[in-house]
């Protein structure tokens, strides 16, 4: 059965939200006394941290983003160099055997711009078998036993950034989702002890109530209207 995708449930900003966190906390530490009476303990105490530590871990989406990003420049600048030595042989083959010829096919499909990375791989390997085949009848238009192996290096080269790039963007989803239940379950956190506090202080401390209130906002802040025209 396919896992259902993680949707979240914070509507505070991160940084706010991990700020929050932390004013419940020391909050929950000045009203001590009432919250012990409502089952508040060291176990809870740790819970909360802990789930406050574990968001705050997590690398955030620019930084995950930033990395896969990182890849795939190193798999384009990999994918170029291959596209350079590629074109240079098929130019070799099709001065010696022609463009049209069954040899000059045998190096792959020439139009290597079009095809994606894989399929550019797989040319390669094509491209890779068949020069050295015609080595020495390619010998007088430059090729050579180190040309050949270079574009295998460049094959091999762009073959791992692929999957290096297409790693990076698996361990960026994983990680989205994770570090988005790791944000619902602090923000549940919250919510349940912003909930006892109200309760504890309702009609007996205003300002303590006030202090366990949610701001119902993207930035955990009252919403403030705009200044009257002048």
């Amino acid at each position: 059965m396919k896992k259902e995708q993680v949707k979240r449930d914070v509507i505070l900003a991160d940084a706010v939200l991990k700020q929050k966190a932390d004013e419940f906390i020391n909050l929950i530490d000045r009203d001590i006394t009432e919250f012990t009476d409502r089952g508040y303990n060291t176990a809870k105490k740790r819970e909360f941290s802990t789930a406050r530590a574990t968001v705050d871990e997590f690398p955030s989406d620019e930084q995950l983003e930033a990395i896969k990003m990182e890849l795939t420049t190193q798999k384009d600048v990999a994918r170029r160099a291959l596209e350079k030595t590629m074109r240079s042989i098929f130019n070799m083959a099709q001065n010696v055997f022609g463009k049209f010829s069954a040899k000059y096919k045998e190096f792959g499909n020439a139009m290597i711009s079009q095809q994606s990375d894989s399929e550019l791989v797989r040319t390669a390997k094509s491209t890779t078998t068949t020069a050295t085949k015609y080595l020495d009848e390619l010998s007088a238009e430059g090729l050579t036993e180190e040309k050949i192996n270079i574009l295998t290096s460049q094959r091999e080269t762009l073959d791992t950034a692929i999957d290096t790039q297409a790693q990076a963007i698996s361990d960026r989803d994983v990680a989205t989702e994770d570090r988005i239940e790791a944000l619902n379950n602090l923000y549940q956190l919250i919510i349940k002890y912003a909930g006892i506090g109200q309760d504890i202080f309702y009609e007996t401390d205003e300002a303590k109530y006030n202090d366990y209130i949610i701001y119902d906002t993207p930035s955990g802040l009252p919403d403030v209207p705009p200044p009257a025209p002048l």
